[in-house]
């Protein structure tokens, strides 16, 4: 209980943005080591926030683009898909979004709680909490959540991503609570700390999962200018060279401090698969605006033209995409990550596109509060 008697338990649950040990003298290094050790305490704090950072950035950014197709629905194929404009963007959030739903809001499924509803294109009405201190998340409580119990088996019942944001001794709770609770097309976003996802799958008997798996640049430890130690979360949204730190596919593979080869691979799936669920474009329309949604442009003939050669024969040349097992995804080397391997340019779109998000929500904000 000694972390707890420094702390009280609101300050617990609601950490500064992008400090998650803030309030924890149990991991406060440079307390509890001697002094020989202040560097390595340094490196893990920076390599805490890089994380930090790069896990709300993505998540935001997947929660944004599967609910431009959910929002958008059939109309995707006759709107231009260039960048939209606000005006389109505020036709389009009148619609019923996803619902979104997060197991675990502890700091960082707190954290990623609140980044949803600015940056994840969420309202509060589409957002569902299963904590066991809900009573303590008074700030979701009147913000105006749909749901803050703890009931991890009405999540997944109910939500359409659901993230799971627990420690990995409460696995095994979590999995007796929603197994064979899980609606069958439910994307499970995975954010357990060392928990492999082919075996969080295996003990949940469900394929649509998403996994970061990130690793860091050693150049993070090497020159402690590439990356802040204290910055707050949205301190670097705002920052379109430390944003591009965070992209996953810079044109210049080096200039990235995170990677992970799978993660855009099985974004581009799961965003196919919410297409499927909530549309009816065929597969040459789907491939279309997932183009314009992740590389903001919806003529990519390398893209359309390598699935048509490749992946009709595997699909037995149907109209509509398949179903597709992201779990199976993760372990065999796809069509994308190969055209993303060979195309500098294709890495620079999408780097280019992600950080844009940020950008124009960012302006708003700041208009608003002038």
């Amino acid at each position: 209980m000694d972390a707890y008697q420094s702390s009280s338990l609101k300050e617990l649950f609601d950490p500064p943005t992008g400090n998650l040990t803030s309030g924890l003298e149990s991991v406060q290094l440079d307390k509890i080591c001697p002094g020989g050790f202040s560097n390595l305490f340094t490196q893990l704090r920076r390599r805490s926030n890089l994380l930090t950072v790069t896990h709300i950035a993505y998540a935001c950014y997947f929660v944004t683009l599967a609910n431009r197709i959910k929002r958008g629905g059939d109309q995707l194929k006759e709107a231009p898909m260039k960048k939209r404009s606000h005006r389109l963007m505020a036709e389009l959030r009148r619609e019923i979004g996803l619902k979104i739903g997060i197991i675990g809001v502890g700091r960082l499924g707190h954290l990623l709680a609140k980044f949803l509803m600015r940056y994840g294109d969420v309202y509060p009405e589409e957002l569902f909490l299963s904590s066991r201190q809900a009573d303590l998340l008074t700030d979701m409580i009147e913000t105006g959540v749909a749901f803050c119990k703890f009931n991890n088996a009405h999540i997944v019942e109910n939500c359409d991503i659901v993230f799971i944001c627990v420690a990995p001794h409460q696995v095994r709770y979590v999995v007796d609570d929603i197994r064979d609770r899980i609606k069958p097309n439910v994307i499970i976003y995975h954010l357990i700390l060392g928990f492999p996802a082919l075996k969080l799958a295996s003990l949940l008997q469900h394929t649509h999962f998403i996994k970061p798996s990130y690793q860091l640049n050693t150049s993070i430890d090497q020159n402690e200018s590439t990356w802040p130690i204290s910055d707050d979360i949205e301190t670097v949204f705002k920052n379109d060279i430390l944003m591009k730190r965070i992209s996953l596919e810079n044109e210049d593979q080096n200039d990235s401090l995170v990677r992970d080869d799978d993660f855009i691979p099985t974004m581009f799936y799961a965003l196919l698969n919410v297409l499927k669920f909530n549309t009816t474009l065929n597969r040459i329309q789907s491939l279309r605006v997932i183009s314009a949604l992740l590389f903001n442009n919806p003529n990519l003939d390398l893209i359309i033209q390598t699935f048509r050669n490749l992946e009709t024969e595997q699909m037995n040349n149907t109209e509509f995409f398949p179903d597709f097992n992201l779990v199976h995804l993760k372990q065999e080397q796809s069509i994308l990550r190969n055209l993303l391997d060979q195309n500098p340019k294709l890495r620079h779109l999408f780097s280019d596109t992600f950080i844009s998000h940020y950008t124009p929500i960012i302006k708003q904000q700041q208009q608003q509060q002038q």
